[in-house]
Protein backbone atom coordinates (compact mmCIF):
# COMPACT_ATOMS: atom_id res chain seq x y z
CA UNK A 1 0.00 0.00 0.00
CA UNK A 2 1.57 3.25 -1.15
CA UNK A 3 -1.65 5.21 -0.90
CA UNK A 4 -4.04 5.57 2.00
CA UNK A 5 -7.55 4.42 1.15
CA UNK A 6 -9.75 6.92 3.01
CA UNK A 7 -13.49 6.93 3.52
CA UNK A 8 -14.95 10.45 3.87
CA UNK A 9 -18.02 10.77 6.08
CA UNK A 10 -20.31 13.63 7.12
CA UNK A 11 -23.86 14.12 8.44
CA UNK A 12 -26.66 12.42 6.46
CA UNK A 13 -27.61 14.39 3.36
CA UNK A 14 -24.40 16.46 3.35
CA UNK A 15 -23.84 18.22 0.02
CA UNK A 16 -21.00 17.56 -2.37
CA UNK A 17 -19.49 20.87 -1.27
CA UNK A 18 -19.02 19.49 2.27
CA UNK A 19 -17.05 16.54 0.92
CA UNK A 20 -15.11 18.74 -1.51
CA UNK A 21 -14.09 21.00 1.37
CA UNK A 22 -13.05 17.96 3.40
CA UNK A 23 -10.84 16.77 0.55
CA UNK A 24 -9.22 20.20 0.24
CA UNK A 25 -8.54 20.33 4.00
CA UNK A 26 -6.91 16.90 3.96
CA UNK A 27 -4.75 17.67 0.92
CA UNK A 28 -3.56 20.86 2.60
CA UNK A 29 -2.70 19.11 5.88
CA UNK A 30 -0.99 16.03 4.44
CA UNK A 31 0.70 17.27 1.31
CA UNK A 32 3.24 14.43 1.03
CA UNK A 33 0.86 11.52 1.59
CA UNK A 34 -1.05 10.11 -1.36
CA UNK A 35 -4.62 9.04 -0.72
CA UNK A 36 -7.59 7.82 -2.66
CA UNK A 37 -11.28 7.76 -1.83
CA UNK A 38 -12.66 4.41 -0.70
CA UNK A 39 -16.29 3.91 0.19
CA UNK A 40 -16.38 0.27 1.27
CA UNK A 41 -13.17 -1.03 2.87
CA UNK A 42 -10.98 1.94 3.83
CA UNK A 43 -7.70 1.99 5.74
CA UNK A 44 -8.74 5.31 7.29
CA UNK A 45 -11.88 7.33 7.91
CA UNK A 46 -11.92 11.13 7.71
CA UNK A 47 -14.74 12.51 9.83
CA UNK A 48 -15.61 15.84 8.23
CA UNK A 49 -18.57 16.74 10.47
CA UNK A 50 -20.56 15.62 13.46
CA UNK A 51 -23.61 13.45 12.98
CA UNK A 52 -21.57 10.98 10.96
CA UNK A 53 -21.23 8.24 13.57
CA UNK A 54 -23.53 5.75 11.87
CA UNK A 55 -21.73 6.27 8.57
CA UNK A 56 -18.54 5.27 10.34
CA UNK A 57 -20.23 2.22 11.84
CA UNK A 58 -21.05 0.97 8.35
CA UNK A 59 -17.47 1.43 7.14
CA UNK A 60 -16.10 -0.34 10.22
CA UNK A 61 -18.08 -3.50 9.63
CA UNK A 62 -15.65 -6.39 9.27
CA UNK A 63 -12.63 -4.16 9.87
CA UNK A 64 -9.97 -5.18 12.42
CA UNK A 65 -8.12 -1.86 12.56
CA UNK A 66 -8.66 1.70 11.36
CA UNK A 67 -7.07 5.14 11.31
CA UNK A 68 -9.45 7.91 12.34
CA UNK A 69 -8.81 11.49 11.16
CA UNK A 70 -10.71 14.49 12.49
CA UNK A 71 -10.66 18.29 12.49
CA UNK A 72 -11.68 20.85 15.12
CA UNK A 73 -14.59 22.45 13.26
CA UNK A 74 -18.18 21.28 12.75
CA UNK A 75 -18.18 18.80 15.66
CA UNK A 76 -15.81 16.55 13.74
CA UNK A 77 -13.67 15.68 16.75
CA UNK A 78 -16.71 15.22 18.96
CA UNK A 79 -18.05 12.61 16.55
CA UNK A 80 -14.62 11.04 16.28
CA UNK A 81 -14.48 10.48 20.03
CA UNK A 82 -17.74 8.54 19.84
CA UNK A 83 -16.41 6.51 16.92
CA UNK A 84 -13.13 5.81 18.74
CA UNK A 85 -15.10 4.58 21.77
CA UNK A 86 -17.13 2.30 19.48
CA UNK A 87 -13.89 0.88 18.07
CA UNK A 88 -12.56 0.22 21.58
CA UNK A 89 -15.79 -1.46 22.66
CA UNK A 90 -15.82 -3.70 19.59
CA UNK A 91 -12.13 -4.66 19.69
CA UNK A 92 -11.29 -2.74 16.53
CA UNK A 93 -7.69 -1.50 16.79
CA UNK A 94 -7.63 2.20 16.06
CA UNK A 95 -5.72 5.46 16.38
CA UNK A 96 -7.34 8.91 16.28
CA UNK A 97 -5.69 12.15 15.15
CA UNK A 98 -7.02 15.68 15.03
CA UNK A 99 -5.14 16.82 11.94
CA UNK A 100 -5.45 20.46 13.00
CA UNK A 101 -3.24 19.99 16.06
CA UNK A 102 -1.34 16.70 15.70
CA UNK A 103 2.43 17.11 15.57
CA UNK A 104 4.51 15.15 13.04
CA UNK A 105 1.30 14.03 11.37
CA UNK A 106 2.88 12.90 8.10
CA UNK A 107 5.47 10.81 9.96
CA UNK A 108 2.67 9.10 11.87
CA UNK A 109 0.70 8.47 8.70
CA UNK A 110 3.79 6.93 7.10
CA UNK A 111 4.15 4.72 10.19
CA UNK A 112 0.51 3.72 9.75
CA UNK A 113 1.15 2.78 6.12
CA UNK A 114 4.25 0.76 7.12
CA UNK A 115 2.37 -1.02 9.90
CA UNK A 116 -0.68 -1.73 7.75
CA UNK A 117 1.50 -3.18 4.99
CA UNK A 118 3.32 -5.32 7.56
CA UNK A 119 0.10 -6.58 9.10
CA UNK A 120 -1.23 -7.59 5.69
CA UNK A 121 1.91 -9.61 5.00
CA UNK A 122 1.93 -11.11 8.49
CA UNK A 123 -1.67 -12.29 8.10
CA UNK A 124 -0.58 -14.69 5.34
CA UNK A 125 2.21 -16.32 7.38
CA UNK A 126 2.23 -20.00 8.25
CA UNK A 127 4.48 -20.88 11.18
CA UNK A 128 5.73 -24.41 11.74
CA UNK A 129 6.36 -25.52 15.34
CA UNK A 130 8.63 -28.50 14.75
CA UNK A 131 8.52 -30.70 17.81
CA UNK A 132 7.27 -29.15 21.04
CA UNK A 133 7.85 -25.95 22.96
CA UNK A 134 10.92 -26.65 25.12
CA UNK A 135 9.90 -27.59 28.64
CA UNK A 136 11.75 -24.69 30.29
CA UNK A 137 9.88 -22.04 28.28
CA UNK A 138 7.02 -21.88 30.76
CA UNK A 139 5.92 -18.36 29.72
CA UNK A 140 6.57 -18.37 25.97
CA UNK A 141 3.88 -20.51 24.37
CA UNK A 142 0.97 -18.85 22.57
CA UNK A 143 -2.40 -20.40 21.88
CA UNK A 144 -3.03 -21.02 18.17
CA UNK A 145 -6.39 -19.25 18.23
CA UNK A 146 -4.87 -16.14 19.82
CA UNK A 147 -2.22 -15.90 17.10
CA UNK A 148 -4.87 -16.30 14.43
CA UNK A 149 -7.28 -13.77 15.94
CA UNK A 150 -4.64 -11.14 16.74
CA UNK A 151 -2.46 -11.23 13.64
CA UNK A 152 -3.91 -13.83 11.27
CA UNK A 153 -0.86 -16.03 11.91
CA UNK A 154 -1.39 -19.75 11.35
CA UNK A 155 0.54 -22.05 13.68
CA UNK A 156 1.00 -25.64 12.56
CA UNK A 157 2.45 -28.26 14.90
CA UNK A 158 4.71 -30.77 13.16
CA UNK A 159 6.14 -33.85 14.83
CA UNK A 160 9.74 -34.79 14.10
CA UNK A 161 8.65 -38.32 13.16
CA UNK A 162 6.47 -37.04 10.32
CA UNK A 163 9.69 -36.87 8.28
CA UNK A 164 12.71 -39.18 7.87
CA UNK A 165 15.62 -38.78 10.26
CA UNK A 166 18.15 -36.12 9.32
CA UNK A 167 20.84 -38.76 8.68
CA UNK A 168 18.95 -40.03 5.61
CA UNK A 169 19.33 -36.67 3.83
CA UNK A 170 22.13 -35.76 1.44
CA UNK A 171 24.93 -33.35 2.18
CA UNK A 172 24.15 -29.77 1.16
CA UNK A 173 27.23 -28.33 -0.59
CA UNK A 174 25.77 -24.82 -0.78
CA UNK A 175 25.30 -24.92 3.00
CA UNK A 176 28.90 -26.07 3.47
CA UNK A 177 30.13 -23.24 1.23
CA UNK A 178 28.19 -20.70 3.31
CA UNK A 179 30.18 -21.75 6.41
CA UNK A 180 33.32 -22.50 4.41
CA UNK A 181 35.95 -21.35 6.89
CA UNK A 182 35.02 -23.83 9.61
CA UNK A 183 37.39 -26.48 10.88
CA UNK A 184 34.38 -28.52 12.03
CA UNK A 185 32.81 -31.29 10.01
CA UNK A 186 29.51 -29.66 9.02
CA UNK A 187 28.02 -32.49 6.96
CA UNK A 188 25.51 -33.48 9.65
CA UNK A 189 24.53 -29.84 10.16
CA UNK A 190 23.88 -29.58 6.43
CA UNK A 191 21.67 -32.67 6.57
CA UNK A 192 19.64 -31.07 9.38
CA UNK A 193 19.25 -28.02 7.15
CA UNK A 194 17.99 -30.23 4.30
CA UNK A 195 15.49 -31.90 6.62
CA UNK A 196 14.16 -28.55 7.82
CA UNK A 197 14.13 -27.22 4.25
CA UNK A 198 11.97 -30.17 3.17
CA UNK A 199 9.57 -29.51 6.06
CA UNK A 200 9.33 -25.84 5.06
CA UNK A 201 8.71 -26.74 1.42
CA UNK A 202 6.28 -29.61 2.06
CA UNK A 203 4.22 -27.73 4.65
CA UNK A 204 4.49 -24.41 2.74
CA UNK A 205 5.81 -22.57 5.80
CA UNK A 206 6.91 -18.95 6.05
CA UNK A 207 8.66 -19.30 9.43
CA UNK A 208 9.76 -22.07 11.78
CA UNK A 209 10.57 -22.59 15.42
CA UNK A 210 12.33 -25.81 16.27
CA UNK A 211 12.53 -27.93 19.40
CA UNK A 212 16.23 -28.53 18.87
CA UNK A 213 17.45 -30.29 22.02
CA UNK A 214 16.18 -33.79 21.05
CA UNK A 215 18.56 -33.65 18.09
CA UNK A 216 21.61 -32.88 20.19
CA UNK A 217 20.69 -35.26 23.00
CA UNK A 218 20.01 -38.22 20.74
CA UNK A 219 22.45 -37.60 17.89
CA UNK A 220 25.00 -35.01 19.08
CA UNK A 221 24.00 -32.75 16.19
CA UNK A 222 22.46 -29.28 16.47
CA UNK A 223 20.14 -27.12 14.37
CA UNK A 224 22.01 -23.89 15.24
CA UNK A 225 23.72 -23.44 11.87
CA UNK A 226 20.61 -24.46 9.95
CA UNK A 227 18.51 -21.86 11.76
CA UNK A 228 21.21 -19.23 11.27
CA UNK A 229 21.19 -19.99 7.55
CA UNK A 230 17.40 -19.73 7.26
CA UNK A 231 17.52 -16.30 8.95
CA UNK A 232 20.33 -15.17 6.65
CA UNK A 233 18.24 -16.28 3.66
CA UNK A 234 15.15 -14.34 4.76
CA UNK A 235 13.02 -16.99 6.47
CA UNK A 236 12.47 -16.28 10.18
CA UNK A 237 13.67 -19.27 12.20
CA UNK A 238 13.89 -19.74 15.94
CA UNK A 239 14.99 -22.40 18.38
CA UNK A 240 13.63 -24.12 21.49
CA UNK A 241 10.13 -24.12 20.00
CA UNK A 242 9.68 -20.53 21.23
CA UNK A 243 6.39 -19.41 19.71
CA UNK A 244 6.52 -15.96 21.30
CA UNK A 245 10.02 -15.48 19.93
CA UNK A 246 9.17 -16.47 16.36
CA UNK A 247 6.07 -14.25 16.43
CA UNK A 248 8.24 -11.28 17.35
CA UNK A 249 10.77 -12.21 14.67
CA UNK A 250 8.04 -12.15 12.03
CA UNK A 251 6.75 -8.78 13.21
CA UNK A 252 10.22 -7.24 13.21
CA UNK A 253 11.08 -8.64 9.80
CA UNK A 254 7.98 -7.13 8.17
CA UNK A 255 8.25 -3.82 10.05
CA UNK A 256 12.00 -3.16 9.78
CA UNK A 257 13.07 -5.37 6.88
CA UNK A 258 15.54 -7.21 9.13
CA UNK A 259 15.28 -10.58 10.87
CA UNK A 260 16.45 -10.08 14.46
CA UNK A 261 18.73 -12.19 16.61
CA UNK A 262 16.93 -14.05 19.40
CA UNK A 263 19.13 -14.08 22.50
CA UNK A 264 19.11 -15.16 26.13
CA UNK A 265 18.81 -12.48 28.79
CA UNK A 266 22.03 -13.73 30.37
CA UNK A 267 22.65 -11.00 32.97
CA UNK A 268 21.63 -7.50 34.00
CA UNK A 269 23.92 -4.76 35.27
CA UNK A 270 23.00 -1.26 36.41
CA UNK A 271 22.66 0.06 32.88
CA UNK A 272 23.64 -2.88 30.67
CA UNK A 273 22.22 -6.18 29.47
CA UNK A 274 24.37 -9.18 28.65
CA UNK A 275 22.81 -11.14 25.77
CA UNK A 276 24.07 -14.45 24.39
CA UNK A 277 22.86 -17.19 22.02
CA UNK A 278 24.08 -19.69 19.43
CA UNK A 279 21.89 -19.21 16.34
CA UNK A 280 22.64 -15.69 15.08
CA UNK A 281 22.41 -15.10 11.32
CA UNK A 282 25.83 -14.58 9.76
CA UNK A 283 24.75 -11.36 8.05
CA UNK A 284 24.48 -9.73 11.50
CA UNK A 285 28.05 -10.56 12.52
CA UNK A 286 31.66 -10.34 11.36
CA UNK A 287 34.74 -12.41 12.12
CA UNK A 288 32.63 -15.40 13.02
CA UNK A 289 33.79 -18.90 13.77
CA UNK A 290 32.04 -22.21 14.35
CA UNK A 291 32.08 -23.51 17.91
CA UNK A 292 30.26 -26.23 19.79
CA UNK A 293 26.78 -25.71 21.20
CA UNK A 294 27.25 -24.13 24.63
CA UNK A 295 24.92 -26.14 26.90
CA UNK A 296 25.97 -29.54 25.55
CA UNK A 297 29.43 -28.87 24.09
CA UNK A 298 28.27 -30.93 21.12
CA UNK A 299 27.34 -30.19 17.53
CA UNK A 300 27.98 -26.77 16.07
CA UNK A 301 27.00 -23.16 16.81
CA UNK A 302 27.78 -19.69 15.48
CA UNK A 303 30.15 -17.41 17.40
CA UNK A 304 30.65 -13.96 15.94
CA UNK A 305 31.14 -10.27 16.51
CA UNK A 306 27.87 -8.30 16.32
CA UNK A 307 28.33 -5.74 13.53
CA UNK A 308 26.01 -2.91 14.51
CA UNK A 309 27.06 -0.30 17.04
CA UNK A 310 23.50 0.06 18.36
CA UNK A 311 20.30 -1.96 18.43
CA UNK A 312 16.65 -2.12 19.41
CA UNK A 313 15.59 -4.70 22.00
CA UNK A 314 12.05 -6.13 21.73
CA UNK A 315 9.98 -8.83 23.43
CA UNK A 316 6.27 -9.71 23.40
CA UNK A 317 4.28 -11.24 26.23
CA UNK A 318 2.77 -14.62 25.45
CA UNK A 319 -0.77 -13.21 25.62
CA UNK A 320 0.19 -10.55 23.04
CA UNK A 321 -0.99 -7.69 25.28
CA UNK A 322 2.40 -6.30 26.34
CA UNK A 323 5.82 -5.61 24.90
CA UNK A 324 9.22 -4.61 26.21
CA UNK A 325 11.01 -2.12 23.99
CA UNK A 326 14.31 -0.29 24.39
CA UNK A 327 17.19 1.10 22.37
CA UNK A 328 20.85 1.00 23.28
CA UNK A 329 24.50 1.12 22.33
CA UNK A 330 26.66 -1.99 22.02
CA UNK A 331 29.46 -1.40 24.53
CA UNK A 332 31.14 -4.81 24.62
CA UNK A 333 31.31 -8.03 22.61
CA UNK A 334 32.46 -10.62 25.15
CA UNK A 335 33.72 -14.13 24.43
CA UNK A 336 32.94 -15.83 27.73
CA UNK A 337 33.28 -19.60 27.90
CA UNK A 338 30.34 -19.96 30.29
CA UNK A 339 27.62 -18.55 27.99
CA UNK A 340 26.11 -19.15 24.58
CA UNK A 341 28.52 -18.43 21.77
CA UNK A 342 27.64 -15.01 20.27
CA UNK A 343 27.57 -12.36 23.01
CA UNK A 344 27.01 -8.63 23.43
CA UNK A 345 26.60 -6.12 26.21
CA UNK A 346 24.17 -3.36 25.34
CA UNK A 347 23.77 -0.17 27.35
CA UNK A 348 20.14 0.91 27.79
CA UNK A 349 18.36 3.34 30.16
CA UNK A 350 18.43 2.25 33.81
CA UNK A 351 14.62 2.54 33.97
CA UNK A 352 14.38 -0.17 31.32
CA UNK A 353 16.82 -2.35 33.26
CA UNK A 354 14.54 -2.03 36.28
CA UNK A 355 11.55 -3.13 34.19
CA UNK A 356 13.45 -6.25 33.15
CA UNK A 357 14.32 -6.96 36.78
CA UNK A 358 10.83 -6.46 38.17
CA UNK A 359 8.52 -7.52 35.36
CA UNK A 360 10.28 -9.51 32.63
CA UNK A 361 8.05 -10.90 29.91
CA UNK A 362 10.28 -13.95 29.53
CA UNK A 363 13.86 -14.92 28.75
CA UNK A 364 14.39 -14.64 24.98
CA UNK A 365 14.61 -11.09 23.62
CA UNK A 366 14.99 -9.95 20.02
CA UNK A 367 17.89 -7.76 18.96
CA UNK A 368 17.60 -5.84 15.69
CA UNK A 369 20.28 -3.39 14.44
CA UNK A 370 19.34 0.29 14.42
CA UNK A 371 16.81 2.49 16.20
CA UNK A 372 13.24 1.33 15.50
CA UNK A 373 11.66 2.43 18.78
CA UNK A 374 9.22 5.01 17.37
CA UNK A 375 7.97 2.66 14.67
CA UNK A 376 7.53 -0.21 17.14
CA UNK A 377 5.79 2.07 19.63
CA UNK A 378 3.39 3.06 16.87
CA UNK A 379 2.82 -0.57 15.91
CA UNK A 380 2.05 -1.49 19.51
CA UNK A 381 -0.36 1.43 19.86
CA UNK A 382 -2.14 0.46 16.66
CA UNK A 383 -2.48 -3.19 17.72
CA UNK A 384 -3.45 -2.53 21.37
CA UNK A 385 -0.17 -3.82 22.80
CA UNK A 386 1.01 -1.98 25.91
CA UNK A 387 4.69 -1.05 25.92
CA UNK A 388 5.69 -1.74 29.51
Amino acid sequence: MNKLKIGFIAFPGASKDVFKRGEEILKNKVQNIEFELEGKNPDAIFIITGGSENQAKKLLKGNKRILLLAITENNSYAASSEIKAYCNQNKIDSVLYNIDVEKDLETKLNYFITCTNALKKISSYKIGLIGEVSEWLISSNIDQSLLLNKFGLQLQKIAWNEFPEYSTYTINKEFLNHFNHSEFDLEDSSKVYNLLHEIVKTKQLDAITVECFPLVRENAVTACLALSNFNSNGLPAGCEGDVTGITGKILLKELTGQIPWMANLAALEEDKIFFAHCTIATDLISDYTINTHFETNKGTAVQGRFKSENATVFRLSNDLTKAFLSFGRIVERPTREDSCRTQIKIEIPSDDIQKLKDNPLGNHHLIVPGDHVELLQYFCKLTAIEVV
